[in-house]
């Protein structure tokens, strides 16, 4: 999934039936972040709401995925507010989920840009008519918590994730927070799209380097950008490489934009179809799922530096605090944490890559093109640290030096 906005927001649902099968406990517990965001775990198990039945009770955390199962009537309904993603993605996902588990979910879904997304979300907290079970991406209240601290999080969201969960001991301290995981687009979270003709045509070398881009050979060289830049992408390209020159980070920015003929483009996929058309030699940056769709049609490489940018949150889910079934929301991100999932989301969900990179993925046997997504050279930035790529993509638009 991207960052790229998708058509106007739409709610629909798709129905999916499926086959069960159980899933060992597991019954250690991590303690609770040093910054103590989480409520306690009993407080979660009683919140309000529940399963179609009505009941407010359920398992001793930390939850096992069949325990929770047993929480849920057949023909619940799910909700997701999903600005990563789309349509088919989350039903191809609640299909999968239905048929390992021998549920029977239906699904209804909001799908919009970040913005609209977090909008919605929020008016409807306001007015305490909350309709998301689960929501990603609400890059307003992403905001919030950055700038006020993580008790905006308890505001909107259902904190005690980190504690309650049997996730928990498989995933990374970055991977988890209190009020949200990081469930899909594991590994690489950056791609330099390339058109490998017009390269090979005008004898141009791959980059491995963002600081390979200075040299002779690309002076001049057409290269696209998005007018819609994503700032936690390009800060952590300028602050990483710029470390690496004695630069600071605007002048490296400004160096190369004079060095290189950058070309604005609309959109993130506008500048990835450029590019596979030949129309422009490359791309600054993209992400791999918006290029994977157009790479066994066109000769468009997907050029990983060495290092590259892992995601600092991938796509995260959270709970919202008043989803109105919370035990379904409980059970959908538990689920989708598991290895039989994410195993299947290789091949059976559209668009994305599995989250958890502990899991070894090749009896699946993985595309070319996934097996580079997932185990290309990364360094991973935790959901604090990534604030810096944040204000440093933000510098580079307010001082112009990203205007084309």
């Amino acid at each position: 999934m991207s960052d790229e906005k998708p058509e106007n927001g739409t709610l629909e649902r798709a129905e999916t039936d499926g086959q069960r099968l159980g899933r060992g406990g597991v019954t250690s517990r991590r303690t609770f972040l040093a910054t103590g965001a989480a409520v306690s775990a009993a407080a979660v198990a009683g919140c309000a709401g529940g399963t179609g039945s009505g009941s407010t009770e359920g398992p001793e955390p930390p939850w096992t995925t069949e325990e929770l199962a047993d929480q849920i009537d057949d023909e619940s309904t799910v909700t997701i507010y999903a600005a990563n993603g789309d349509r088919p993605t989350w039903e191809a996902l609640v299909n999968v989920i239905n048929e390992e588990f021998g549920t029977s979910l239906k699904l209804e879904q909001y799908n919009a840009h970040a913005g609209a997304v977090s909008q919605r979300f929020m008016q409807e907290h306001q007015a305490n008519s909350t309709k998301a079970d689960l929501i990603t991406t609400a890059n307003d209240v992403t905001a919030l918590i950055r700038e006020d601290g993580r008790s905006v999080a308890e505001k909107y969201y259902e904190t005690g994730l980190e504690e309650n969960f049997w996730f928990t001991d498989v995933l990374n301290d970055n991977e988890v927070y209190p009020w949200m995981v990081h469930a899909l687009n594991g590994g690489a979270w950056s791609v330099m799209p390339i058109n490998e003709t017009v390269f090979e045509d005008r004898g141009l070398d791959y980059p491995e380097s963002y600081n390979d881009l200075f040299e002779d050979q690309y002076e001049g060289l057409e290269v696209a950008l998005p007018g819609y830049v994503v700032d936690n992408q390009i800060g952590w390209i300028i602050d990483y490489h710029a470390a690496e020159t004695e630069m600071d980070n605007m002048e490296w920015m400004e160096t190369l934009v004079d060095h290189l003929n950058f070309v604005g483009v609309e959109s993130h996929s506008t500048g990835a179809r450029s590019v596979a058309e030949g129309n422009t030699p490359m791309m600054f940056y993209n992400f791999p799922s918006t290029i994977h769709p157009l790479m066994d049609e066109y000769p468009l490489r997907a050029n990983f530096v060495d290092p590259v940018k892992g995601s600092s949150w991938k796509t995260e889910l959270s709970i919202p605090a008043n989803a109105p079934n919370p035990w379904v929301a409980r059970f959908v991100l538990s689920a989708t944490l598991e290895s039989a999932v994410q195993r299947r989301i290789i091949h059976d969900v559209p668009q994305v890559a599995p989250g958890r990179t502990d899991i070894d993925y090749a009896a699946e046997e993985p595309t070319e093109y996934m097996q580079k997504r997932m185990n290309a050279d990364t360094i991973n930035y935790s959901f604090e640290e990534s604030s810096q790529f944040i204000e440093i993509g933000q510098q580079a638009k307010d001082e112009g030096v990203l205007d084309f």
